[in-house]
């Protein structure tokens, strides 16, 4: 089912009264942006100002508005000037038309609230126990002294993870592989430069696949329905709306396709650059595990997570520096102003959370690796409430963000316990943007038995 852009005015094109440049023709500043996202906000912000005009692919106009204040307005927003749904529907639109970040207002808060039960501690101590064994198979096959890339392992593992916690898969069956194979080829599709359902194209991959996955998960939900089981996908095929009425099938396979996407992606990329991170600052690897072998339980419960301070620390700073997703879009609802600007309706409007992470009126020597900013004594984060929003904020805020740092959590526990991650020598990687932000070339590294 797409969106109904029906409901939707035209975008608003004439940003002429804003400072900017549109870029190529066709393709705008898309290019740009994909190579260097934060390049392209510093030099808009440099030379334009906090708000300015530019293209992005299939000459779509959008206005970039940067720093906490844009972002409070466009995030929280208690008085729905902005739109999430007009902010995607040309984008992740195309293949994920019905999860929870496509929808606004009544309907949005409906699923919302018959999802959140699936992300409170009773569900979280539950996934605990089936993402252990997960992780720690994966990690006793890792290969001491043998240099490989990371970002494709941990990327293995957390479809694993994925297949058994959200879907309920024994992640060895042929189920499950076939799974990571359609998701492999939506993610592609969200990439491409040229996203069009074009005979033998990337995108067209894509949508077939996006139908394939559709057609597994609602061939699925009968079987689930009345069932105990403990996985996502069963806990969405048994929550109930505020009326005791089972939510639609178009909701459970649009919210769980969503969270597929948006737990599994975004968790592979920030313990990629954890890791980078801890190899290029080994004093901060040493604390995190000491923090670990203070630990008194060899199998880590959930309540274990919450004495790890100190690798949480690591994963918000590492967040502070490459979110997970590095540009948030809305669309006005109606004329609004912020800041002084003055934004007309429909205008397709951009945030970027990694540029207000390293702004330095809002953080201390904003570009050094400091997980101790985010301590109780410092909390730099909180010196204003949306100067930090590597998961976004207000009622679309990332629903799967606690379970997402007690995954990584989990992972880090096993792994460090274990070895010492060394990278290579002089080790200084370019940084993709997009989709997700992790070194090019997908991390090499080498461990060391402990």
């Amino acid at each position: 089912m797409a969106i109904d852009t029906k409901s939707f005015a035209a975008d608003n094109r004439d940003l002429s009264m804003f400072p900017g440049e549109y870029g190529y023709p066709f393709f705008g500043k898309t290019i740009e942006f994909v190579k260097d996202t934060l390049a392209v906000c510093a030099d808009h912000y440099e030379r334009f100002g906090p708000v300015s005009r530019l293209d992005m692919v299939k000459n779509q106009r959008v206005l970039m508005c940067l720093g906490p204040e844009f972002n409070e307005a466009a995030l929280f927003d208690p008085h729905g000037n902005f739109s999430a749904a007009g902010g995607y529907m040309g984008s992740l639109g195309g293949l994920y038309p019905d999860g929870m970040l496509l929808r606004d207002g009544k309907k949005h808060k409906k699923t919302r609230r018959a999802s959140q039960p699936a992300f409170k501690t009773d569900a979280l101590r539950t996934y605990v126990d089936m993402l252990n064994p997960i992780q720690s198979r994966r990690i006793d096959e890792l290969k001491p002294d043998e240099e490989f890339i990371f970002y494709d392992n941990i990327q293995q593992t957390l479809m694993d993870v994925a297949a058994k916690v959200f879907i309920g898969l024994d992640e060895t069956s042929a189920e499950a592989k076939m799974l990571h194979k359609i998701f492999e080829n939506i993610n592609k599709g969200l990439i491409t430069p040229v996203p069009y359902d074009l005979p033998f194209s990337t995108f067209r991959k894509a949508l077939k696949s996006r139908e394939s996955l559709r057609n597994f998960l609602v061939t699925k939900i009968p079987e689930r329905r009345g069932t105990e089981l403990e996985d996502m996908f069963s806990r969405y095929c048994n929550a109930k709306d505020e009326d005791e009425n089972y939510l639609e099938d178009v909701d459970i396979d649009g919210h769980i396709a969503f969270l597929l996407f948006a737990a599994f992606d975004t968790t592979t990329s920030a313990l990629t650059n954890i890791l980078y991170y801890l190899g290029k600052n080994p004093e901060w690897q040493e604390k995190v595990r000491d923090e670990i072998n203070n630990v008194s339980s060899d199998i880590p419960s959930y309540d274990d997570m919450a004495e790890m301070k100190l690798t949480e620390y690591v994963f918000q700073e590492t967040l502070r520096f490459y979110p997970s997703v590095m540009i948030l879009n809305r669309r006005t609802t109606r004329d609004v102003e912020v800041g002084g600007y003055e934004i007309p309706a429909n205008t397709v409007v951009m945030i970027s959370p990694p540029f207000t992470h390293r702004m330095e009126e809002w953080w201390t020597n904003p570009l050094e690796f400091d997980p101790m900013r985010f301590s109780p004594d410092r909390a730099e984060h909180k010196r204003h409430g949306f100067s930090y929003i590597p998961f976004g904020g207000g009622a679309h805020k990332c629903i799967g963000m606690h379970f997402a740092m007690m995954n990584a959590k989990l992972y880090l526990f096993r792994l460090l316990k274990q070895y010492k991650v060394n990278l290579p020598n002089n080790y200084d990687p370019r940084f993709q943007h997009v989709h997700l932000p992790r070194p090019e070339d997908g991390l090499p590294i080498t461990l060391t038995k402990i």
